[in-house]
């Protein structure tokens, strides 16, 4: 068992992803596959972290319908302790998506209502149990602003923030010089720094104080950099299985070298081992 302890803060929703069995056409009704499950970025997180033995604190908003027991019995499953999570008088968050059959995202609809309750005074009423001994803090961009910003001085542990998207992403650049790491996707990197490549976007976090800097370039690998080196890591797996997940696993991975206190280089290998290990499990299940 790994004595280590994650703290995660962000969003657990319900997945409901459809994959069409023949080529994608837009407007028309296609024959597929649609499944459901307890997803959401802060949950695969945790869950990932949990699943390599890390005791694993989600905080995060719980709606108040049948998806939320849906949730909360996952969570127990998996070991991920939910106790210090907002119960809130609504729907629980849903994530909705389409991919072709190359396992790339089509569309996609997120309903997150119900993580904009999570409020910083909600934090601050727990100060004293997010400030204890976790190994790693993971965060994401689902969060509403006010509440990013107020993590970095109610959290000891050193911070790995995932964007989410390009929009929901820019709530993190008032935080970035307390970040001990970022995982962008590619997209996401070139939007929240305003260059126009990977190395000197993942120079501009590291300009504005980001320790190590994480780009998640899907089959192209993973670009790192900190304050001494850049590298760009290759794919360790090609696979069509859908994408959904994948970067939550290379996050996951990155978070438990982090906790482990590991280099910049090797956090990254750890990140990318989790997110092959991830398609490939997607892929025996197809």
């Amino acid at each position: 068992m790994n004595s280590r302890k994650a703290l995660v803060i962000g969003g657990m929703n319900i997945d409901i992803l459809g994959t069409p069995t023949a080529a994608f056409h837009p407007g028309d009704s296609l024959p597929g596959r649609v499944g459901l499950s307890v997803g959401g970025v802060g949950y695969n997180i945790a869950a990932r972290l949990a699943g390599f033995g890390m005791r694993v604190t989600l905080f995060t908003a719980i709606g108040e319908d049948f998806f939320a027991c849906i949730a909360e019995k996952a969570c127990e499953e998996k070991g991920i302790d939910i106790s210090l999570s907002l119960r809130v008088p609504a729907p629980s968050p849903i994530y909705m998506a389409i991919h072709g059959q190359d396992g790339a995202m089509t569309a996609a609809i997120n309903d997150m209502a119900a993580i904009a309750k999570l409020a910083p005074d909600h934090l601050e009423a727990h100060r004293h149990a997010l400030s204890g001994p976790f190994d790693v803090c993971v965060i994401d961009a689902n969060l509403p602003e006010e509440t990013l910003s107020a993590i970095p001085r109610l959290v000891k542990a050193p911070i790995l923030a995932d964007p989410v998207s390009c929009e929901k992403g820019r709530r993190l650049l008032p935080v970035l010089s307390y970040l001990t790491a970022i995982k962008p996707n590619a997209m996401e990197a070139l939007a929240l720094s305003g260059r126009e490549d990977i190395p000197a976007a993942a120079r501009f976090f590291v300009a504005q104080g980001v320790k190590q800097v994480y780009v998640s370039m899907g089959k192209d690998g993973l670009y790192c950099a900190d304050a001494k080196e850049e590298v760009q890591l290759p794919s360790l797996i090609s696979t069509t299985a859908p994408s959904t997940g994948a970067g939550d696993a290379l996050a996951a991975g990155l978070a438990l070298g982090i906790a482990a206190g590991k280099s910049t280089a090797d956090t990254a290998r750890m990140g990318l081992e989790a997110a092959a290990d991830y398609l490939k499990t997607i892929a025996l299940e197809r």
